[in-house]
């Protein structure tokens, strides 16, 4: 449908499930009516389906059909009912899914991100299957019938960010994949059942061989009490993890002088803070869900030591910030512009070998900064001053106080941290997936977390500030983010 001029509009969290028949083009050039009989008869199934599990057919495009579901196990429902219950004579159908914001016109038609996303994964579906995003998934999988496949990350039409993908697996699928395990447990039980059988055999043939062959016994004993060490072992240069696992809470730093990485798992949370919090400000809301995939976080903020570290390297745009006469070293390197720290990253990355490192997106570092509490802070209600640096003259070198939850440093206080995002001044059309937002005249960048001096409000896991990309302000720093892909 199109939108009319002075529409009012809304917009909601759906689950969005885009199907299209697969071949329509040929079958209308064969039998154009029979096409149409065939396409009818579908839109009375699907229409029929998406009403018995929640959800409602909201647009039709010849061969193509969207769904809206308030819930992704509804959706995940009508999916498998579809698919799995597809009448004799039925063309193939492709689908995709997705859970995110959707803007409501008058009309009750569906437009934006939500709607494309879903979209474009149908397209990328093969004949028979539902391709749905991470976000999707997430929300689903709780459901009793669920069953995914990880297809990975995906570049979609129009879609700034790669999408990472699942597939929904069939009764058939599930059924495959339930007696490959019990196949596989059968032979476990198998053999564990014939080597108990033969154990006691072993043992006594075992017993009377060394009986006989005393220096045999011998050896194998002082075999035995060898240490391990006593072979040479080849020692790497330099022992850095270059392969670091998904693992929550692993720690690892790709090269030498590298920061020190925390993998966070990701998940779902609460972003943004409630009207009752205490010096909450207007750009922090509205609250809403949102999923972020598992990434890297920086243990502690980007030091003076790691930035000078650069600039003798040729990178950081050959600027040395002033340290305020309170030392370089492990203290935040701070007075640094987000230009500046983009180029910081670049040669990071350079050192490191790959496009891995990058500045957190905004939801990224509030999934980070709160380590699961949904209080102002990671610590609770209030913060001390042994708890972070605030309402003090200077920075104080990384990791003086104790870390969250997640292991990480002075997610509050310290240095304001700049994150990727341009600046919005709600949340009203943020996405839900993690991903940065981003404008091409971004004028102003979003930094978190406060700083060493601005008062406890500033510090609250939610509270956002901005400043232009190019301004290099004093008590402002950052710290890297790592994609695990």
């Amino acid at each position: 449908m199109t939108e009319q001029p002075g529409e009012e509009r809304t917009i909601r969290l759906a689950s969005i499930v885009s199907i299209d028949i697969v071949g329509f083009s040929t079958m209308s050039e064969r039998d154009q009516r029979n096409a149409a009989r065939k396409v009818e008869n579908f839109r009375v199934r699907v229409e029929r389906v998406a009403a018995a599990n929640g959800g409602r057919l909201f647009n039709t495009a010849g061969d193509g059909f969207m769904l809206e579901f308030a819930s992704a196990g509804q959706a995940l429902g009508a999916i498998q009912e579809i698919l799995d219950k597809r009448p004799k004579g039925e063309p193939q159908l492709r689908v995709g899914a997705h859970v995110g914001d959707v803007i409501v016109t008058a009309t009750e038609d569906l437009l934006g991100h939500g709607v494309n996303v879903a979209a474009r994964l149908q397209e990328l579906a093969e004949p028979g299957t539902a391709l749905v995003s991470s976000e999707f998934r997430s929300m689903a999988r709780n459901s009793p019938q669920s069953a995914f496949q990880s297809r990975g990350q995906k570049p979609l039409e129009n879609i700034d960010q790669r999408v990472q993908t699942f597939e929904i697996l069939s009764k058939r699928q599930k059924f495959m994949r339930a007696s490959r395990r019990v196949g596989w447990m059968a032979a476990a039980a198998a053999a564990l059942g014939v080597l108990a059988y033969f154990s006691p055999q072993i043992y006594t043939f075992a017993r009377d061989y060394m009986r006989d062959h005393p220096q045999a016994a011998a050896e194998q004993q002082s075999a035995e009490v060898q240490p391990v060490a006593s072979q040479p072992v080849e020692t790497p240069a330099s022992p850095v993890d270059t392969s670091p696992t998904r693992v929550a809470g692993y720690t690892f730093s790709d090269c030498t002088g590298c920061p020190e990485m925390t993998v966070l798992a990701g998940g779902l949370f609460v972003m943004g803070s409630p009207a009752e919090e205490p010096g909450r400000g207007r750009d922090e809301g509205p609250q809403r869900e949102v999923s972020v995939a598992p990434f890297a976080m920086g243990k502690y903020e980007v030091t003076f030591s790691q930035w000078d570290a650069c600039l003798a390297g040729g990178g950081c745009n050959g600027y040395s910030p002033p340290d305020g006469g309170w030392g370089r070293g492990d203290r935040p390197v701070t007075g640094v512009s987000w230009e500046d720290a983009q180029a910081y990253i670049s040669w990071l990355n350079g050192q490191a070998g790959g496009d891995h490192y990058r500045l957190p997106s905004e939801a990224e570092w509030e999934y980070a900064a709160r380590a699961g509490q949904p209080s102002a802070y990671a610590f609770g209600a209030r913060v001390t001053a042994t708890q972070a640096t605030f309402r003090t003259r200077q920075t104080t070198p990384v990791g003086s106080h104790e870390g969250n939850a997640f292991n990480l440093y002075d997610m509050h206080g310290n240095a304001g941290e700049l994150v990727e995002d341009c600046y919005a001044a709600n949340y009203d059309l943020a996405p839900i997936d993690g991903v940065a937002v981003q404008a091409d005249d971004c004028r102003r960048r979003v930094y978190r977390g406060g700083s060493y001096n601005d008062q406890a409000p500033v510090l609250r896991a939610a509270a956002r500030r901005s400043t232009e990309g190019n301004a290099r302000t004093q008590g402002i720093g950052f710290r890297v983010a790592r994609s695990l892909d």
